[in-house]
């Protein structure tokens, strides 16, 4: 009896609480936490007393499982009796428990065991989640191991289907013997998802100002995050590095691989580099991270001056970090590199006691919260405005993923990625518009090297592109549901991470914008091959150490 207690505390009641636990975290990531949450567990102890306190009703919630559990087991417990077997065949029964616990957990007599694969198979991709349950995908995923891939015999072989796949007239004609020493501020936001912004892409703008500076400067509606974490985009962001793993790339055995940081390399042209980030230092390893990317100062809670405006949760209120962001900016030696993350348009929703009348609410709690970092930005700006060094300055501004869906049209696979991606220059000296490619985080650092004119193609990876060009073919690569997907002219193909299980194409959902002017129709065997091209070079070259093997320079 007591082996059977210890089963259901130890066994049963974890799962439950797991389970139970983690629909709290699915909303944000998309899929059943793995193994990978392990490594989490540095920030939830630092944020935990915050943690308990908004989410209170989870712990109240398994406090009342490990009751339940204790209560029924006593009940249950009073009214058996003992019985007493042969030890014989108690050892049998023992043995037929041990073989049909076996054949459950690997789901059947098959040849191979069931994964968090096969919940994506049948009867819905988009079901996968549902009929998973998240301590089988702790046990089950192997978020460290990768496997080598070979859809191609030879490196050249990869060379000629990247080269294929670039459009005539993609790269621009220009001086590259003088430098541009502009500076550089990256705006990262948290969880601005394209549907906030009004029509025609979202039904309603809870972000005005995004949408005001969308028309100034040069905007890709179909913008791509590439991960569904903050965690995942900084490395995209910073370093053009796709998250195409389970684990996100910061917290992978392959961290240590050779990575090329905008603040890397920038740094040999005189730039000086800062990163801001309004949550508590070390939180989400982004100032780790940022360090290994180049950036030589990391400005976090720890060193904004008043912890009167610190929200309760996360860290400081997107409004005075911002200022404080500009205040600083202005300190930085000149040219400057920088990245900004915002931290407030996220759960709780909290908002500063002086906006709590003054900010309405929205058609979900996301709305409002949205609403003031949309406010905290335009003051941002307005600050900045008054800068020596504002209209020699290249803002980019993106989403660090998407959030909660109240558009039903975009809560899908893809609709879960679109993130708007804005160029703005206020001295007018790159080409304005609404750009109808896909554009992606990828494709950031590549812009940035463009646009300043660096000689460094040989730092960019082969995933992105710049969005300075026009180009016909250009490609955003994601993870989703278990499969790679390219999303090109249009088109969407998805490679299945299970072998021998068919490639599917299709049309993007409405949520894109058609291609401008598309006249040729997109081929989607070279559409196929490209994605097969992306998933050798990045599973194989994380394993090589060997992703620079096909930068930008080595494949042209």
């Amino acid at each position: 009896m007591k082996l059977i207690c210890g089963y259901l505390f130890v066994v049963n009641v974890s799962a439950i609480v797991v389970n139970f636990i983690d629909t709290v975290y699915f909303p944000y990531t998309g899929r059943r936490s793995g193994p990978e949450v392990f490594s989490m567990a540095n920030d939830v102890v630092s944020q935990l007393p915050e943690l308990i306190f908004v989410y209170w009703w989870y712990l109240v919630g398994s406090i009342f499982i490990l009751w339940f559990y204790i209560a029924a087991f006593r009940k249950i417990a009073r009214k058996l009796k003992a019985v007493y077997m042969h030890w014989l065949l108690v050892f049998c029964l023992c043995f037929l428990l041990v073989l049909i616990f076996i054949v459950a957990g690997r789901g059947g007599f098959q040849s191979k065991p069931i994964r968090a694969l096969n919940a994506y198979s049948y009867p819905s991709s988009s079901l996968g989640g549902l009929v998973l349950n998240t301590p089988f995908s702790i046990l089950k995923e192997d978020a460290e191991d990768l496997e080598r891939v070979h859809y191609f015999q030879s490196e050249d072989d990869i060379r000629e289907v990247l080269e294929n796949g670039k459009a005539a007239g993609a790269t621009r004609n220009k001086d590259i013997s003088e430098i541009n020493k502009q500076n550089v501020v990256i705006l990262i936001l948290e969880s601005f998802g394209l549907e906030y912004l009004g029509p025609p892409y979202g039904i309603k703008s809870y972000a005005p100002f995004i949408q005001e500076l969308a028309e100034k400067g040069r905007f890709f509606p179909n913008g791509i995050a590439n991960g569904r974490r903050s965690i995942e985009a900084v490395p995209s962001i910073l370093a053009g590095i796709p998250s195409l793993m389970s684990e996100a790339y910061m917290r992978s055995p392959y961290q240590s691989n050779t990575a090329y940081g905008l603040g890397e390399i920038v740094k040999s042209y005189g730039y000086s580099t800062a990163f801001f980030h309004g949550a508590k230092n070390g939180s989400m390893y982004f100032d780790n991270t940022t360090y290994r990317f180049g950036f030589d100062h990391y400005f976090g809670r720890n060193q904004y001056p008043d912890p009167s405006h610190f929200d309760g949760q996360w860290g400081i209120y997107d409004e005075p970090f911002l200022q404080f962001a500009v205040d600083e900016l202005d300190k930085l030696p000149k040219p400057f590199m920088s990245g900004i993350f915002t931290i407030s348009s996220h759960p709780p929703y909290n908002l500063p006691e002086q906006y709590q009348d003054s900010i309405p609410e929205g058609d979900i709690p996301m709305h409002r919260v949205v609403r003031y970092s949309d406010m905290a930005l335009r003051k941002f700006f307005e600050s900045a405005a008054k800068k020596d060094w504002y209209k020699n300055t290249l803002f980019v501004l993106t989403a660090d993923h998407t959030s909660d869906n109240f558009d039903p049209r975009f809560a899908s696979s893809l609709g879960r990625h679109q993130i708007p991606i804005i160029l703005y220059q206020p001295d007018d000296n790159i080409e304005q518009g609404v750009i109808s490619e896909v554009a992606q985080q990828i494709d950031i650092p590549a812009t940035i090297i463009d646009y300043l004119n660096l000689p460094e193609q040989d730092k960019v990876l082969p995933f992105g592109r710049s969005l300075l060009t026009q180009n016909s073919q250009a490609d955003a690569v994601i993870k989703e549901e278990d499969s790679y997907w390219l999303l090109s002219q249009g088109k969407y193909v998805k490679l299945s991470m299970e072998e021998n299980l068919p490639v599917e194409v299709g049309d993007l959902p409405a949520t894109f914008m058609k291609p401008a002017g598309q006249v040729v129709q997109a081929d989607l065997g070279q559409l196929e091959r490209r994605l097969k091209a992306y998933v050798q070079i990045y599973t194989n070259g994380l394993i090589d150490n060997s992703l620079y093997s096909f930068s930008s320079e080595n494949t042209q």
